[in-house]
């Protein structure tokens, strides 16, 4: 069999749109003729025109209804379905024994969506697609040990193909920015839920009041994960937006501190800093070798169930830090082993190809069997 030329990335909301961008890059170096098409899931669709137009400028990408999508797999339009949130109807398709076992059918893989703050959950959501994307690195062996248990107690399923990686969570590069010493911008990365409540974004919007006030040779941003107005349908709806709290609970703010919902490669080429408490903006961060502070000892954070999984899995990384430190701009550098832990070789392209292409090549060899 030639190699997967057909593949499909779908997407529905601004975390998943990110994803398939940076996947379908990682594609094209790796198979430059390769039809790698997005395609937007209508069922699920969150997003605005501004962030489709800021991700996707030349609007390149398929409409997807729920129908258009399961036809896609079921008919084999595409070698290979690449996907971060593994949708209902995907599911339902893939625990379906008749139409699981089809020959010709697109293949599906699942990667996760961000950071995995619920293990639970997002194992049981991937166990039925045929091969999966995982990490940090450890979880590559635990995830299969875990599925092939599901497999013993449910005939239906089929253990997936498992391997290590994410396009967002590539090596960083051994050399930081060139031009990062001569940066002054300091970026606070907001997250749509997390604090969870009005006190604890009160406490972080106090603590980057503080920054901007002790520094008023930098400009202090908040960068919006959307506008208010924004991704009302979204599955993480955004309640007490940062701006709303600044109008409400300040008479007014030091003018270097500033709002911006800018593309996010935009901000990491400008930071000297990057701040955030649960947001996967840490890794994009560290990636580009930005130096990074994660900060949890927000009020309320006891009430926020992302506080406590934020902090198992930055457990070691040595960009946990302290109010007192963040206030002194005081940052630690990633542990190396821990960064080895989470971040991919940047061959994931061709190892998502090698995936879909042994899916494929299995499909057919049992079928003729």
């Amino acid at each position: 069999m030639s190699s997967p030329r057909r593949l499909l990335l779908p997407f529905c909301d601004d975390s998943t749109l990110i994803f398939a961008v940076r996947l379908r890059n990682l594609l094209r170096v790796a198979a430059p003729e390769a039809d790698v098409t997005l395609g937007c899931y209508m069922p699920e669709q969150a997003l605005s025109l501004r962030q489709l137009q800021m991700q996707l400028p030349e609007a390149d990408y398929l409409i997807l209804s729920d129908e258009m999508l399961i036809e896609s797999v079921q008919q084999g339009y595409y070698d290979g379905v690449l996907t971060s949130r593994v949708f209902r109807s995907l599911t339902d398709f893939l625990r379906t024994p008749a139409l699981k076992h089809l020959r010709g059918r697109a293949r599906v893989i699942g990667f996760l969506g961000g950071l995995d703050f619920f293990p639970d959950r997002s194992y049981a959501n991937r166990i039925p697609c045929d091969g999966v994307f995982m990490f940090p690195r450890r979880e590559v062996e635990k995830f299969s040990g875990w599925a092939t248990k599901q497999v013993e107690n449910d005939s239906n399923l089929t253990a997936p193909l498992v391997d290590f990686g994410h396009p967002t969570f590539l090596e960083p590069s051994p050399t930081p920015p060139a031009n990062l010493e001569t940066r002054r911008d300091i970026y606070f990365f907001a997250q749509a839920i997390s604090p969870l409540t009005r006190r604890g974004r009160l406490h972080v919007l106090e603590a980057m009041v503080a920054l901007a006030e002790a520094n008023p040779d930098r400009t202090i941003w908040i960068k919006l994960r959307h506008l208010p107005d924004e991704n009302t349908s979204h599955l993480h709806r955004e309640k007490h937006d940062y701006q709303g709290l600044i109008e409400a609970a300040f008479k007014s703010v030091p003018p270097n501190l500033r709002l911006t919902a800018c593309p996010m490669q935009e901000a990491l080429e400008q930071a000297a800093l990057g701040i955030t408490c649960t947001s996967t903006a840490a890794i994009d961060l560290i990636r580009e070798g930005v130096p990074t502070m994660v900060y949890l000892d927000y009020v309320d954070a006891y009430m926020d169930p992302m506080s406590a999984a934020m902090r198992r899995i930055f457990e070691g990384s040595n960009v946990i830090t302290s109010l007192d430190d963040l206030l002194h701009l005081r940052h630690g550098t990633p542990d190396p082993d821990w960064v080895k832990q989470m971040f991919c070789p940047h061959d994931l392209g061709q190892r998502v190809l090698d995936m879909v292409e042994t899916l494929q090549s299995r499909s057919a060899s049992a079928s003729s069997g």
